[in-house]
């Protein structure tokens, strides 16, 4: 992704009033609370206008995007798409699926080098041990960039809608005004091996979560689909 881009792919106009998240008493105390919001793309040759549902707490932290088809139910498994854009001095970033650190699906990105590429990495822990490959959850690379003061990814993830845990597994909530909670980490701390998404990476610099409805993210299945096929095409 170039750098015009880049610069649309971060700053396009948010088409939904944002609405406060609610603080937490699991949220460390130095974790700034953020709002939600709907994001929706602008089109781009033949790949359509996707709207997400946006989590934004400051420019000098990422900002997560979260999208699925509209026809998704809390009865089976769906694909569902990950946006992280982050700022440069955030080495790397990891989302919880589920709301924590552990028994949910983690995805986690850092950037690998300054050609532009992202490495992502599925992983899961039982504990608070820094998490293993997680092979119940596919990452699929949508794109990638970087500029001077920020890096991207986006992937498509099949597994992170439902899991199996040892909490009798969990789920994302598509109930309309049915809230989903999820979870993020940062690191200022340089990725030991930035080239292999199988690598370790640092313990965490800060964390925070956030609940919301996923009805900002939900997209006609017609739309969801011609955008992830067009765009990894």
């Amino acid at each position: 992704m170039h750098l015009p881009s880049l610069v649309a792919f971060f700053a396009a106009p948010l088409l939904a009033a944002s609405s406060p998240v609610t603080p937490s008493s699991e949220i460390e105390p130095r974790q700034v609370y953020g709002v939600t919001s709907k994001y929706c793309s602008t089109v781009s040759g033949n790949v359509p206008s996707l709207c997400f549902l946006q989590y934004y707490t400051s420019a000098t932290a990422p900002t997560y995007r979260i999208a699925l088809p509209s026809d998704a139910t809390n009865n089976a498994a769906y694909d569902t798409i990950l946006q992280i854009i982050s700022p440069v001095a955030q080495t790397w970033v990891g989302f919880a699926w589920g709301g924590g650190m552990t028994n949910n699906p983690l995805t986690v990105a850092w950037p690998n080098g300054n050609s532009g590429q992202v490495s992502v990495s599925s992983r899961w822990s039982a504990g608070r041990t820094t998490p293993g490959l997680y092979s119940g959850a596919t990452l699929r690379t949508l794109s990638t960039a970087r500029n001077s003061t920020h890096w991207t990814v986006e992937v498509v993830c099949t597994g992170c809608s439902r899991w199996n845990s040892q909490q009798n597994g969990g789920r994302l909530e598509t109930q309309s005004g049915s809230a989903s909670t999820f979870a993020w980490a940062i690191s200022r701390t340089a990725v030991p091996q930035p080239s292999n998404p199988s690598g370790s990476f640092p313990v965490h610099n800060n964390q925070g979560m956030f609940s919301n409805a996923l009805d900002f993210g939900k997209n006609a299945r017609a739309t969801f689909t011609q955008y992830v096929q067009n765009k990894r095409s």
